[in-house]
């Protein structure tokens, strides 16, 4: 991997970052409206629940990825992106363009999100 590509996912992951960390910062506190059966249908407190699981559920995909990026270029700050973290191979650029926060090759991905 040369020092434009490195810099082209330097990029693509400082983007990603902003945008994740805007939209958390952006974002109002989860709506939990009159999850109590008083005054309420039993269809639309369902509705409310799962709509409350779900934005958690996103917010903490977010967050999880948001770790994964500050991870990659921790990574690139050390010199060690773009290195498999089992085998010590180059990744391909390919991986890295489709994943850039991949730290391991295709023959160890698994082991990365059994992490």
């Amino acid at each position: 991997m040369n020092n434009n590509q490195l810099q082209q996912l330097r990029q693509t992951l400082e983007e990603e970052l902003a945008t994740l960390q805007q939209f958390i910062n952006d974002e109002l506190p989860v709506d939990e409206t009159e999850l109590s059966a008083v005054d309420n249908h039993p269809a639309d407190a369902a509705t409310d629940l799962t709509t409350v699981v779900t934005e958690l559920t996103l917010n903490e995909l977010k967050e999880e990825e948001i770790e994964r990026i500050k991870t990659a270029l921790t990574a690139m700050d050390e010199g060690t992106y773009g290195k498999c973290a089992v085998c010590g191979e180059n990744i391909p650029f390919g991986r890295l363009e489709a994943i850039p926060t991949a730290l391991t090759c295709i023959d160890h991905a698994e082991i990365e999100n059994v992490e």
